[in-house]
């Protein structure tokens, strides 16, 4: 008995650090990948609580393995671009000037009910109300709404970390000619920008990426 109550506190003890070095968010924000990685040690620490026959380092091993192997993806994640969006996508324009992008939809597998639901999610009860609507990679729905008479569209994003989002300069009536020829009267570039949000009119943010430490 004295063993099981143990064996127990140890497994919490190494679930709770392992997610605290993942640094994990709310279910609902989690990526595919970190979804993946939870339900795996949740897995391997209930076969460690349910077999105390089993030695306690074949469970604690593969924990931290597993967190080991998620804090590499982590880190690849940050550092390439083209990786990331392999492996955690894009978002997906699905509304457009109020308009419901439906191949998108069928893409994705959504159905106008559940867009519906999700829009209703956010007190909004007409795609006509968005201007920009999208479903983020972790599977939430994003949404700006329409602009008021006399004001300003809202900002897209047009390029994030040398990502171009060709669908939104097309929007614009841009290519990534256009997009170039931007950033060079902004006296930058694709390579030095971390964000660059433009909304078809005069409103523009360039966020440019910080110098490494110890550089000049």
């Amino acid at each position: 008995m004295i063993s099981s109550v143990v064996r127990t506190v140890l497994v919490y003890l190494a679930v709770v650090v392992a997610m605290r070095l993942m640094g994990k968010r709310q279910l609902g924000e989690l990526q595919p990948a970190e979804l993946v990685t939870t339900l795996l040690i949740s897995n391997v620490a209930s076969i460690c609580i349910d077999e105390p026959d089993l030695p306690l380092s074949a469970s604690l091993v593969p924990i931290f393995l597993i967190t080991a192997l998620e804090i590499l993806n982590s880190t690849l994640v940050w550092f390439c671009p083209k990786y990331a969006q392999l492996l955690l996508g894009k978002p997906v324009t699905i509304i457009r000037n109020g308009e419901i992008l439906q191949d998108e939809l069928a893409q994705l597998r959504i159905t106008a009910s559940d867009l519906a639901e999700a829009l209703r999610g956010k007190d909004i009860f007409s795609p006509k109300d968005v201007y920009w609507g999208v479903i983020e990679p972790n599977g939430s729905i994003t949404a700006a709404p329409m602009p008021q008479d006399g004001g300003e569209p809202p900002m897209l994003p047009l390029l994030i970390d040398k990502a171009v989002y060709k669908e939104n300069l097309a929007f614009f009536g841009m290519d990534t000619a256009a997009l170039d020829a931007l950033l060079r009267r902004e006296q930058t570039t694709r390579e030095a920008v971390l964000l660059l949000l433009y909304n078809g009119k005069k409103s523009i943010l360039i966020q440019k990426k910080a110098a490494p430490k110890g550089a000049a």
